[in-house]
């Protein structure tokens, strides 16, 4: 089950504006606590061309000092990556993120594995184009799949179709 809510998250709300100035969009943050230190990892994607290591680094120089200074004393371990091929996916937000992105989700309804490119997330629905029904090796134009009926989902790297490349 896709979870909701990375959008009403302390730290999302504090660096997701940040990055937005620096044309990066935020696709998942999350902390992890070690006692004597922290864990913070960022998952970006740079929203007018592929995300590269300088939009890594850059992210990386904005968020590290900010942090540390609000951790005082205790040691930051930060981590700025992509979303990658496959990245699975957590939170109903970055489905649409990924919009023109081939993506794998199991729908409960179905019963089954579906492939197709996301051509909307809105409404509580995902609209998905060129569906592959990997059960029964059906293909179906469009599908429309409520959230809630998304057990699992990830990012669907195929090298037939150009979908990684939008």
């Amino acid at each position: 089950m896709l979870q909701k809510g990375i959008e009403e998250t302390a730290l999302f709300k504090e660096y997701e504006p940040l990055l937005d100035a620096m044309g990066v969009t935020l696709v998942d943050i999350h902390e992890l606590d070690r006692g004597s230190g922290v864990v913070l990892t960022l998952v970006i994607m740079a929203k007018e061309e592929e995300v590269s290591i300088d939009h890594c680094a850059a992210v990386y120089r904005l968020v590290y000092p900010r942090r540390q200074l609000q951790l005082g004393e205790r040691d930051l371990q930060l981590e700025v990556t992509t979303p990658g091929l496959q990245r699975t996916i957590k939170d109903v937000y970055e489905l649409g993120l990924f919009t023109g992105k081939r993506v794998r989700v199991y729908d409960a309804d179905k019963s089954a594995w579906l492939s197709g490119i996301i051509t909307e997330a809105k409404d509580e629905k995902l609209t998905l184009d060129q569906v592959f029904v990997e059960d029964n090796k059906e293909m179906i134009e469009t599908m429309v799949v409520e959230f809630a009926k998304i057990q699992k989902a990830k990012l669907d790297y195929r090298w037939e179709d150009n979908s990684h490349g939008n």
